[in-house]
């Protein structure tokens, strides 16, 4: 089926005098502009028509799948500030808040997303997720438990934690208090889920810790 209709296109070509001719997908606009584009597609359109069979369809062109030029989505637009979503399963605690940095700790290391960053997805690890709504002037810090953290190409970054409180909410001496007691679990645990979930607290309650005296 591919080979006739490949030897049909050019069948067309010959006898309209198109040129065939493959050119880059992603051509520039000043090389080759919407008008001269939409004539050749109608030129194509109207010699393919003449040999197809009446039962397939027209075909379709590249440009029909090409985005908008981005410059055009985003004119007027602020693009020095990030939108931030920040979602626990209880509630929202920032719906596309206009800021100009997060800090956040990953699986993989602590990393920084301001505006334009690169597409991303990270997994969080028990830590500090510090939000600068103005850069080191409104400054608001929240300890995670875990969760994931989508930084998308349009300046957009969605974080969702399992739990998140306020780092100034934190009493150290009660986290001083519940680590020392999930330590003597762990060390007391028999069995493997108990141990798992002892650890689990234990790395959390660590992290709080060194979040509360930092």
């Amino acid at each position: 089926m591919l080979r006739v209709l490949s030897r049909t296109c050019l069948s067309v070509g010959s006898k309209t005098g198109i040129r065939t001719s493959i050119r880059p997908v992603a051509t520039s606009s000043k090389k080759w502009s919407d008008e001269k584009r939409d004539v050749t597609s109608a030129k194509f359109l109207e010699g393919f028509a003449k040999v197809a069979p009446i039962t397939m369809d027209p075909p379709t062109f590249p440009q029909d799948y090409m985005k908008e030029d981005l410059v055009d989505q985003t004119e007027g637009e602020d693009d020095t500030k990030l939108s931030l979503n920040f979602f626990l399963p209880s509630k929202t605690i920032h719906s596309n808040e206009k800021v100009d940095l997060v800090l956040v700790p990953s699986q993989s290391g602590d990393f920084g997303i301001m505006s334009k960053h690169v597409p991303t997805v990270a997994q969080l690890r028990p830590g500090v997720i510090t939000i600068h709504k103005e850069q080191d002037k409104d400054v608001s810090k929240y300890f995670v438990s875990s969760g994931f953290a989508f930084v998308h190409e349009n300046s957009v970054a969605d974080i969702c934690a399992v739990e998140a409180v306020p780092l100034e909410d934190i009493d150290a001496n009660q986290v001083k208090s519940s680590l020392a007691e999930a330590q003597g679990k762990l060390s007391a645990s028999a069995d493997e889920v108990s141990k798992a979930e002892a650890q689990i607290a234990v790395d959390v309650l660590t992290a709080m810790e060194a979040a509360v005296v930092a």
